[in-house]
Order: structure tokens, then sequence, then C-alpha cells
């Protein structure tokens, strides 16, 4: 099949033909209808602590068609034929990431206990939108409560604006958004927000001119150094501060400063099934919509070329390949 393969830090990924994935007894095969291109896939194509092992085939926010069942899979849940996303784990390994092929190919193997059928209602490129919609809800559902608060997203990329929208969708008084790139806001102004403000300038003055407050809970979408700080000192008593954003590399916090404000800082990473299930339900009865964030549909042999503008996006969101 073909497949497009990081062969190592400061390559261009490369379009090849390997080996189809062999399913066992407890695994199903899905032929890929699209996949999208995440940031975490931008960053294990560095060098760092979170590179990717050489020949590893990345992908894994994805919809297909299941091709083949296990003989020890219960076909009651599955059939041949059944349209599917999944969640990106395979029997403990991470599909995309390293072990498991991913989904920058013709077929990915799954399991079982990962995979969601999608609904007639819910076509594949929208389904492809699933899994960075079920990060920011899982982030927003671990924010413990955003309803009646005033809410700071910080970067208007994917995940920020899948935080975006769930904040807006449980209640939030006001969501502002803390973004620099005109593209990026544009987009944001097409799925309804109206209250940004610029990372260059004064942020905390900016977002209480809108809020008339400070922000109870901002989401650090972007992992920079030194913007968990930024978030500390402008946070109120009591404010919680979620990172979200993937960071790989040394930062520095005051803690006294928090620690004077009583500020909770968490994580939050990945999702679990009933956050796929709840968003794939929110999209079919038309309550979500991210449609607007998708920016590009390619090929698989334009993808790598997309693949290296990714790592400076100008007009870019989300990136999907289509492999039909």
């Amino acid at each position: 099949m073909r497949a497009a393969v990081f062969s190592g830090p400061g390559n261009p990924l490369t379009i090849e033909d390997i080996d189809k994935p062999v399913i066992s007894d407890t695994e199903m095969l899905v032929k890929v209808s699209h996949c999208g291109v995440c940031g975490t896939d931008i960053h294990a194509s560095r060098e760092g602590p979170f590179m990717a092992p050489p020949n590893t085939v990345f992908g894994h926010e994805f919809t297909g068609e299941i091709v083949e069942i296990g003989s020890g899979v219960d076909t009651n849940e599955f059939n041949v034929g059944d349209r599917v996303t999944s969640l990106p784990f395979n029997h403990g390994e991470t599909i995309g990431l390293g072990a498991v092929t991913g989904a920058y190919a013709e077929y990915v193997k799954v399991d079982p206990a990962s995979a969601v059928r999608l609904p007639d209602a819910l076509d594949s490129k929208r389904g492809a939108l699933v899994e960075p919609l079920a990060v920011g809800l899982h982030s927003v559902k671990m924010a413990d409560g955003v309803a009646e608060k005033s809410i700071l997203i910080i970067g208007a990329g994917p995940i920020g604006l899948a935080c975006a929208i769930w904040c807006r969708f449980f209640g939030a008084r006001h969501v502002v958004i803390s973004e620099m790139s005109p593209t990026r806001i544009d987009m944001a102004k097409q799925l309804g927000f109206t209250d940004f403000v610029d990372p260059a300038e004064d942020v905390l003055q900016q977002f209480m001119n809108i809020a008339s407050t400070e922000p109870e809970v901002q989401f650090e979408c972007v992992g920079a150094p030194g913007l968990l700080q930024q978030c500390i000192e402008r946070a109120p008593k009591f404010g919680t501060i979620m990172g979200i954003g993937v960071c790989d590399n040394p930062d520095t916090i005051v803690p006294l400063v928090a620690f004077v404000k009583e500020v909770t800082l968490r994580w939050a990473v990945a999702y679990e099934k009933e956050d796929f299930e709840f968003t794939i339900d929110m999209m079919i009865s038309d309550r979500v919509n991210a449609d607007a964030m998708i920016t590009h549909v390619v090929t698989l042999d334009e993808l790598p070329e997309i693949f290296e503008a990714l790592r400076s996006p100008s007009d870019q969101c989300k990136v999907l390949i289509d492999l039909n």
C-alpha cells in the first residue's frame, strides 16, 4: 500500500509502497478515507524527546471503512462496510506514533474497543474532525466548569478553536481568543467568535476591556516556553490554567506567584471514548459545527509539501488528506 513515511528529522515525508497491515484475531482493518494532520505529528518529526522512530507512518485523526475483521471480534458490534473513526489506541500501542502504522496510508488496523461507528449523517471528511474536537472537549471537561465564566483561549489553531467551541457550548460568559495571525482570526470569526486580543500587546488589559474581569480559566493551546508564566501573572485569585499545547522544551515559572493566588494549574491530554461519542452526537444534531477549521484537503502525493509548510503555518488550520 502507499503511505507517507517519516525517515528522520530534517527530511520531508516520502511517499512509499509499504506492506499492508496484517491484523490479528482481535483487530479490524480499515481502508482510510480521510486523515487529519495533527500538531503532534509535526512535533514528533522534530529532533527532541518526542521524536518518532525512523520509518514511522503518522496519522491518528482518521475515518474509513472496515474491510476486514479478525475472527475473535464480535460481529454483532461491527461489520465489514461499517464507516468508523477510532481513538488512536491499539492494544497498548499508539496508532501513528511508532509501532502501529498510522493513517497517512491507505489502510490502518484498529482495536474494536477503540473504534466508534460514524452515522450516515456525518460524512467522512467531517468525521476526521471528531478527534481534534474530542481533544478540546476533554480539555474543557478537565477545567472543572466553564459555565458563566470568562475564558481566555491562547492560540487559534485547531485545538484552541476546539476548546473555544466547547467553552461556548457549555455556557461560558465570555470566550476571548488571543491570536496574532489574521488568517486564524478570520477563521475563528467564521466559527462565530467575536472577541480577540493581540498577544503582542497587554493581553490582560485587553481582556478586561472586553470582559470587565480577569480570565477565570485560561487554555494555553500553543505550547511555547514562557506562556504558562504569563498565564499565572494574569490569573485572578483561584484562577485555573489548563496546559493543552505541547511544549517539548524546558520552561520556567515562578511558583510563588501561583502560590499567593492559589492558582490551579492542570494539564489535559487526549480523551476518552465517551468524548468521541458525545462529539459525534453534537455534530449530527448541528449543535457543534467546526467545518470552517478545514482549510486544505490534499492528496497523499501533496502531503509532504504541506507537512513542511505546517512547521510555520500561514493560512493553514486543519489539513486533511483525502485517500479515496
